[in-house]
């Protein structure tokens, strides 16, 4: 059966919202009426075209811009709404706005459409509820813009420096392979009767077994891939892995770095529109990358609850570099919260650029390192019986 997300009023007058299942619009309707409801909006939750994940961050970018740019000029929220699904880069977030559109029309708020469709990540909702009731939406989605785009640039940084390191373990991987199964055998059959090295002769085997059973492998690989996987998507082994990530040296640095900006930015936005620290820290610790660091930040809520201060809670957490709950002490201090924690996202964004440039400058040496020694070994496999060959003809 259908869930309807509606806003009714009562015979008094007054306005009250909730959700409720029935097989169609017109028996919600009814079904309210026996309430003493009368329905002002309505909006289906669970469309097939909200089944997935949240918009990305590269496509929410253009999304809040285009709303800022025209909800400035004074274009009406309806038409907005449906100049961007035209500008949509995608058939799902098309249907998505037109969804919403509709949802408008019918009474919905935006922030209410956006709620219901589940496209749209949380954060989103609560600022544009918080633009809504305070006035100046556009400058909440141009500030949303440059939210995610900062986003997206850090997270874009990262994936284009790893890019060449790991097409060198591909390339070194495939090339060794190739050695290792066809070229190597070839050589070592002109050496028949010749002792052969110990190194010549693991790679003999190590390609002889895998041109055996190379299928076989293969095939055994994929579905050994997918339980991998789905392991990984189990909570608490998902939760032990990224603590044990947060243990590596460089990467771990690198990893509460990240969430340290995350966490700076999106708490000082919320928390300067008017929102309580509770929730503020609620809705900041769903956009963590790390799930041991969302849950620290679920921790550090609890504490709150019991009376402590935010600073104290985050020294105790213990997963984020301290700069942070230093600079939240002084903004408590200060009585300048918010203003305190945008600086410590300035601070933390050019950190986590300047962690990423040294990774990659510490991983491609690295690799290369490791392709060396690969491909040293099967040059010495293959050098060693011929050295041998030709002392023993001098």
């Amino acid at each position: 059966m259908p869930l309807y997300r509606y806003k009714a009023k009562t015979m008094e007058g007054k306005i009250c919202r909730g959700r409720m299942g029935a097989p169609t619009d017109r028996e919600l309707f009814k079904r309210l009426e026996g309430q003493g409801l009368y329905c002002l909006a309505w909006q289906e939750e669970g469309s097939d075209v909200f089944q997935g994940r949240t918009l990305r961050a590269g496509s929410l970018v253009p999304f809040c811009r285009q709303m800022s740019a025209m909800l400035g000029a004074g274009v009406p929220l309806p038409e907005i709404l449906e100049v961007s699904s035209r500008m949509a880069a995608d058939g799902r977030q098309k249907e998505i706005l037109l969804q919403i559109k509709d949802a408008v029309y019918r009474g919905l708020t935006l922030s209410e459409a956006m709620e219901g469709s589940g496209a749209f990540p949380p954060l989103l909702v609560h600022m544009v509820r918080a633009g809504e009731a305070g006035g100046g939406l556009d400058g909440i989605f141009q500030r949303m813009a440059e939210y995610y785009e900062r986003q997206h640039e850090l997270r874009g940084k990262l994936c284009t420096a790893m890019i060449y390191p790991l097409i060198l373990l591909i390339v070194t991987a495939l090339v060794s392979l190739f050695l290792a199964v066809e070229v190597l055998p070839q050589f070592a059959s002109l050496l028949e009767g010749q002792p052969l090295p110990w190194i010549t002769r693991l790679l003999l085997g190590a390609g002889r077994y895998l041109k055996e059973g190379g299928i076989g492998y293969l095939l055994a690989a994929l579905p050994a891939a997918v339980m991998a996987v789905g392991i990984f998507r189990i909570p608490s082994v998902r939760l032990a892995a990224d603590r044990l990530l947060l243990c590596i040296p460089i990467i771990g640095k690198l990893l509460k770095t990240i969430d340290a900006f995350r966490f700076a930015q999106t708490f000082a936005m919320l928390y300067g529109k008017g929102a309580d620290v509770l929730e503020s820290l609620e809705l900041t610790g769903q956009v963590m990358g790390n799930s041991f660091i969302r849950k620290s930040v679920e921790n550090v809520e609890e504490e709150l609850k019991r009376g402590r201060l935010l600073s104290q809670a985050l020294k105790e957490a213990d997963v984020f570099p301290p700069v942070l709950a230093a600079m939240a002490a002084a903004g408590e201090e200060s009585g300048c919260l918010e203003q305190m924690l945008e600086k410590a996202g300035t601070y933390y964004e050019k950190e986590g650029e300047e962690a990423v440039n040294r990774l990659a400058a510490l991983f491609e040496p690295a690799v290369i390192l490791v392709m060396a020694f690969v491909v040293g070994s099967v040059v010495l496999s293959v050098m060693l019986p011929a050295a041998g060959v030709y002392s023993s003809m001098l």
